[in-house]
């Protein structure tokens, strides 16, 4: 996993990045609403890195493994070099924290 850690990140900072120039780009949109929207997608995407790759370790690797492929950042190709118990830890802990849709009688 350690392995793969440097691409990872760099490809979900590739996606940043991606949605940062887009945000530059919002036509119609005056300095401030853009700086403020580069505000909110920086705060929301800094948290979504720290979930990612902040404080890998063994006890924490499954959890950071199940946060890269929620993000699509870990292909099938990439899960297949982990055994079948892991990818299915990391399919049940996907499973589990996958928002649930509410009913109308709620």
């Amino acid at each position: 996993m350690s392995s793969m850690k440097s691409r990872v990140l760099e490809d979900a900072c590739a996606r940043i990045l991606k949605a940062v120039e887009s945000a530059l780009q919002m036509k119609g949109r005056s300095n401030y609403e853009v700086y403020m929207a580069l505000w909110d997608l920086l705060k929301k995407e800094d948290a979504s890195i720290g979930i990612m790759f902040d404080d890998l370790k063994r006890s924490t690797a499954l959890l950071k493994l199940a946060a890269w492929c929620r993000h699509g950042l870990v292909s099938e190709s990439d899960l297949a070099l982990f055994s079948e118990e892991t990818r299915n830890i990391v399919k049940a802990i996907n499973e589990t924290l996958r928002p649930r849709p509410h009913s109308a009688d709620a």
